[in-house]
């Protein structure tokens, strides 16, 4: 069992900073982790992402660390015996696919998650302020709307948090239980992943991704299912995995 969704970013990249997930990934008798890393902070993607509004001033502040760097330490740990895949999470931007997509074919990565964070220069999960005066159905619309181009794009191996959209547990009014079926069968079809996180469960919606009823949904068409943590720090690396595993077997 390995934590597919792990971030070392709060702190340098060394062998000594990584090691301190993978004694927690032991004590939690995890067999690995798997380190993903968010592409925009790294300078060499400012294509991918960057824009002149408020997007590009998030970023801008945070794309600070350079990627030879961080595939360098990932390498290295993997010659020492070090129980780790080199990953990466890519924010999913529409109009720059090609952009992406170039950029993965120059680095080779074990994996991919892609993900969604940002719709626009709406940035969904950074701040409950910046739904004020949003429609909840309308962003609900787009943000499933946007994740049927992201799995038909073919650039990740794995969906993360795929109802994200929830953290601060703003719900829409419509059912979208059949966008759930043709979302669990377009993943099907693509063949790739969606992950089981628990991170979730340290937000605002206090709720594991993907919720209950989009699991079984995904059971339901045979997707396969991959679990993470999205840790930032140590101590949450196999954070309540137990009860992850109880809740796919549930559903």
């Amino acid at each position: 069992m390995w934590d597919n969704h792990v971030h070392i970013e709060n702190g340098p990249y060394t062998i000594e900073w990584l090691n301190e997930f993978i004694e927690v990934a032991k004590n939690r008798r995890l067999d690995g982790i798997g380190i993903t890393e968010h592409a925009y902070r790294f300078k060499q993607t400012r294509d991918l992402i960057f824009t002149d509004g408020f997007r590009g001033e998030w970023i801008v502040q945070r794309q600070i660390e350079d990627i030879d760097e961080y595939i360098d330490l990932i390498e290295e740990a993997k010659r020492l015996g070090l129980p780790v895949k080199l990953g990466t999470e890519m924010d999913y931007i529409p109009e720059r696919e090609k952009e992406i997509k170039d950029f993965l074919t120059d680095y080779h990565f074990d994996y991919v998650i892609g993900s969604i964070h940002w719709l626009g220069d709406f940035g969904i999960d950074l701040d409950a302020k910046y739904w004020d005066k949003k429609n909840i159905d309308d962003v609900y619309d787009e943000y499933y709307s946007t994740m049927f181009k992201l799995i038909k794009s073919g650039i990740a191996d794995v969906i993360g948090h795929i109802d994200l959209v929830k953290i601060f547990g703003f719900r829409p009014k419509t059912d979208l239980a059949d966008i759930y079926t043709s979302l669990a069968k377009e993943i099907k079809r693509a063949g790739i992943s969606v992950e089981v996180s628990t991170a979730g469960l340290r937000k605002p919606v206090k709720e594991i991704y993907p919720s209950p009823e989009i699991l079984k949904i995904l059971k339901g068409e045979g997707v396969n299912l991959v679990l993470s943590s999205d840790a930032h720090d140590p101590q949450f690396v196999g954070y309540m995995f137990d009860e992850a595993e109880s809740c796919i077997k549930e559903c």
